[in-house]
């Protein structure tokens, strides 16, 4: 019998109410220790810096300047620098309320990191529960969706931890086809624009998952075809609506930064054997990291997660497995980018792809379905051992999700602690309130061929003043920085020095922490005894000593 005609006495989020502390367990175990040091560390990595000062960035511009919102502070005088990269304007814009109410922007990135998290085994949860009619499988769903290997490889990305919009819209066209309802076609849409908000990548993936999906639904059913049209169109028409205006300002960037080097997709498009790999963390899998992986393409699904897709087959709902077999092949075959078929055909039709560097995360869209798969995988278990859910439902589900989370056992995440950026170097920053806006540039600057540098922290710490920053840290490089960074090889003789004039820089801070100490020292004396440059002092942070400078007018 297909799951469009089960009977579901206690509705689709019945049990939600259960799930929802176990969810939150799984995140804690898949994050750990990150719940114990909220306010004060993040993941390791300079993409934690980066997401923190999106969120900020959002913040400030919703109540400063919203008609400038893509206008950031980094890399002076370039513009639309917010759509350098994924912008998560929804994460920023939930945050903003509390920022502007003197929130820690740390704990608020925190926060919505593991959000990400439990919010994907919600939605995971909700998909599930209609497929199979059962709570048991669904929060097995949950599990495999939360504790999945590609989630701990991308711990420090927040855009692509809120992947919850994607089995919420599966979940919707679900609804829209069965029920021809104009209200779920609306919905499905409106989620179709939420992941869109919230990850770029995710929601150009979740647009063309949702017309397979669509098409294979209405195949399925050819005779409510024509009556599932209009909701489905609905469903189109809200998804446009929401992500034509958000899409403008790539649009704008894509035509003046132009498409992804070849070398960007040929390193992050996927193999087969790249499906072997699991992060180097996980306990049982770990080995296997460096062998068939590499950063981004270790894609590894879980063994339990797999067996239990494989069993789905054994059910009832072969139909429904098929569906979501074929879903799983079309993420996996696209996740294979330039090395595979379809992406290469697709990437000479379809512009919007043209600016993704990453084809191998498209592997989420296989790891939801597999995760669906695995709902109707224990489904058909508990049909043939006969367990009924409401007596022995909850004992089958335990043992279940203890061995998933057996398998997902993976060392504590790599943590480093990090103060609010007003407090981190706050004298220096004080010091440049005082003096008035002007145009900064933080030293050392990275050299061409060892990006990004410091420049994320400098971003970050640009928090405390957002004054414009020549420095910079995203998805893309302007041409404008990429001369400034060759010219500043030889800071400071008579080439760099012009050239930060012609950028109206108005203040030089130099830092320390970065420099070796007789690179600094021969770097302040020469600063120091040029005309052009007015000392104003030598500060103290937790960090080390920061000089700064003010660049006198011409």
């Amino acid at each position: 019998m297909p799951f469009t005609q089960l009977p579901r006495r206690d509705g689709t989020f019945a049990g939600l109410g259960v799930a929802l502390p176990v969810i939150l367990a799984m995140t804690i175990l898949v994050t750990w220790p990150q719940v114990l040091t909220m306010s004060s560390a993040f993941a390791a990595h300079v993409d934690s810096y980066f997401s923190t000062w999106r969120i900020m960035w959002i913040g400030h511009a919703l109540q400063s300047d919203p008609a400038h919102l893509f206008d950031t502070n980094i890399f002076h005088p370039s513009t639309g620098t917010l759509a350098y990269s994924d912008a998560t304007l929804l994460q920023g814009a939930i945050a903003a309320p509390l920022l502007w109410a003197g929130a820690n922007p740390v704990l608020l990135y925190n926060a919505l990191l593991l959000t990400g998290f439990a919010g994907s085994g919600v939605g995971m949860f909700i998909l599930a529960r209609h497929l199979t009619g059962r709570r048991d499988a669904a929060l097995v769903a949950a599990a495999v969706f939360v504790l999945a290997p590609y989630r701990v490889e991308h711990f420090m990305h927040l855009e692509m931890q809120w992947a919850m919009w994607i089995p919420l819209a599966f979940w919707s066209l679900h609804r829209t086809v069965d029920e021809r309802s104009w209200r779920c076609g609306a919905l499905c849409g409106l989620f179709i624009g939420l992941q869109v908000l919230s990850c770029v990548y995710y929601g150009v993936f979740l647009a063309m998952a949702v017309s397979v999906l669509a098409l294979a639904l209405l195949l399925r059913t050819p005779a409510r075809a024509l009556t599932a049209l209009p909701p489905l169109l609905a469903a189109a028409v809200v998804a446009a609506a929401v992500t034509i205006p958000y899409a403008m300002p790539y649009i704008e960037n894509s035509r003046s930064l132009g498409e992804r080097p070849l070398r960007d997709l040929m390193e992050f498009s996927a193999t087969p054997m790249n499906y072997l790999a699991s992060p180097g963390s996980n306990l049982w899998w770990g080995w296997t990291s460096d062998i068939w992986g590499s950063s981004e393409r270790r894609l590894f699904p879980g063994l339990l997660a797999i067996v239990l897709a494989a069993v789905s087959f054994l059910g009832r709902s072969r139909r429904d497995a098929w569906v979501y077999l074929l879903l799983a092949a079309l993420g996996v075959e696209l996740s294979f980018g330039i090395n595979g078929t379809a992406y290469r055909w697709l990437f000479e039709h379809v512009q919007m792809l043209r600016g993704l560097r990453a084809p191998a995360r498209f592997a989420i869209v296989a790891q939801c379905a597999l995760a669906a798969l695995a709902a109707l995988g224990v489904r058909a278990l508990a049909e043939r051992l006969r367990v009924d859910e409401r007596h022995a439902g909850a004992r089958f589900a335990v043992v279940v999700l203890l061995l998933i989370g057996l398998e997902s056992l993976h060392q504590p995440m790599s943590l480093q602690a990090i103060d609010r950026p007003d407090s981190a170097t706050g004298d220096v920053y004080r010091t440049l309130r005082a003096q008035g806006r002007g145009v900064v540039l933080e030293l050392p600057v990275p050299r061409l061929n060892a990006l990004p540098g410091n420049d994320s922290i400098v971003a970050f710490r640009s928090a405390a003043h957002w004054y414009p920053l020549v420095n910079g840290y995203s998805g893309y490089y302007p041409q404008v920085y990429a001369e400034t960074l060759h010219v500043m090889e030889r800071f400071p003789d008579e080439e760099s020095m012009a050239r930060l004039q012609r950028l109206d820089v108005r203040y030089v801070i130099v830092n320390r922490e970065w420099m070796p100490a007789e690179q600094y020292t021969a770097l302040i004396l020469a600063l120091g005894n040029d005309r052009r440059l007015t000392p104003l002092g030598v500060f103290k942070s937790r960090n080390g000593e920061q000089s700064l400078f003010l660049m006198n007018r011409r």
